[in-house]
């Protein structure tokens, strides 16, 4: 499943990297080679605009020859350094943990971000979402803090802290049963690769805790999961 997701991003985020497009080439009796879009054509010359934003005015007796091509573009790239900003992600949440009456807590995690990035170092948001354990479910709601470690390129490496509570939505029919839910806390790395401004996929590791109350009659226990959080998902 791993696998499947990565290739599924992989290909989404080449595409959106690349792009074919057609450019007017013009092919010189000297060996040089003009690719961009031709803006005037005269009697005497041909004027060419490259995708670098020079223009050039090329002698017709010195063309060999003109085509239309397709072209393999990069998309340009401008760091974003404030204003609004989302995210979405998705990942298992890994760990050993079992539960009371010994099922293993494996978890599946959702969650969406908004906020406002003030700087490259810091973006504050509020995040909503679910974690889906085999025994337990909750609907996590944090504060979320995020900052860029650089910001030239389109890899960019962040940071991450989150902290809040999580409502504990736990179907139960038991009488007597109550599930409750607690504090919730998430830190790590991950890294942006952005196609434009700060639209992008990201992918991030680091830890995440859990706390749950259970009340079951006069007796009360709780559980603290402690995971491995690998999140994928994209920005804008």
């Amino acid at each position: 499943m791993k696998k499947t997701f990565t290739l599924i991003f992989y290909l989404i985020a080449l595409n959106a990297f690349a792009q074919k497009i057609k450019s007017d080439v013009l092919y010189l009796k000297n060996g040089s080679i003009y690719r961009g879009k031709i803006i005037e054509i005269t009697e005497q010359s041909i004027k060419l605009e490259t995708y670098g934003k020079n223009i050039y005015s090329v002698s017709r007796s010195d063309i060999q020859e003109i085509r239309s091509e397709e072209t393999l573009m990069k998309s340009p790239i401008e760091y974003k350094e404030k204003g609004y900003v989302h995210y979405t992600e998705l990942g298992p949440l890994a760990g050993s943990n079992r539960a009371s009456n010994g099922v293993t807590t494996s978890a599946f995690s959702f969650q969406t971000v908004n906020g406002y990035k003030f700087n490259q170092y810091l973006f504050t948001g509020i995040g909503i979402g679910a974690d889906l354990y085999a025994v337990q479910t909750f609907v996590p709601i944090v504060l979320s803090l995020r900052g860029d470690v650089i910001k030239k390129g389109n890899k960019i490496p962040f940071y991450f802290l989150e902290g809040g509570y999580s409502i504990n939505a736990t179907s139960n029919d038991v009488y007597g049963i109550e599930y409750k839910g607690g504090k919730t806390f998430a830190a790590g790395l991950g890294l942006k690769i952005l196609f434009n401004e700060n639209t992008g996929f990201v992918i991030g590791v680091g830890y995440r805790f859990q706390r749950s109350e259970l009340m079951e009659r006069t007796k009360y226990t709780i559980e603290d999961f402690d995971r491995l959080t690998l999140r994928i998902g994209f920005s804008f």
